[in-house]
């Protein structure tokens, strides 16, 4: 026998909005009367956040002689993410050519509301990409080429923050 999974609040307000609209057209129709649906209220959780430690660990720069290219590419990111706040499906989606460096700032062309949006790049940061750039041997369109498992799973991210930790 299955076990039942618990559903979250707003997987059932989802559900809710959807057959909300059918009876809405049933409704219009006159098939059956009007009444009232309602979301139900969900409590916000509140997410576990990094310490200011722990963000010191994760922002340290790794030794260059002895880090693989993987370890720095990743490190990269995740100062990316501190300085940006980006989501990763728009950090693997970032292209060498969307790095505005004469204008220090970075557009960003494919993100969950599917406008371009422009955001201003630190000093820090941008010396960080030049010093990848270089770093890297040849150069594909994309800034970040990452393994198909880490474009669609952010926990692995956050396994690799970790372990830094």
């Amino acid at each position: 026998m299955k076990q039942e999974k618990s559903i979250v609040g707003v997987t059932i307000n989802t559900r809710i909005t959807y057959m909300r609209a059918f009876f809405n057209f049933c409704f219009d129709k006159g098939y059956i009367p009007p009444f009232k649906i309602s979301l139900m209220r969900i409590e916000q959780k509140i997410k576990q956040t990094y310490s200011d430690n722990e963000l010191e660990t994760l922002l340290v720069k790794p030794d260059m002689s002895v880090t693989t290219f993987a370890e720095y590419r990743n490190w990269l990111a995740v100062v990316f993410f501190y300085d940006t706040g980006v989501r990763i499906k728009t950090l693997v989606n970032i292209q060498i050519q969307d790095l505005l460096f004469d204008r220090d700032k970075i557009a960003i062309r494919k993100q969950k509301n599917k406008r371009v949006t422009y955001i201003l790049m630190s000093p820090m940061l941008k010396e960080c990409l030049q010093e990848y750039l270089s770093y890297r041997k040849r150069q594909p369109r994309r800034l970040f080429i990452l393994q198909s498992k880490w474009r669609t799973n952010g926990k692995r991210w956050l396994a690799y923050c970790y372990e830094v930790i």
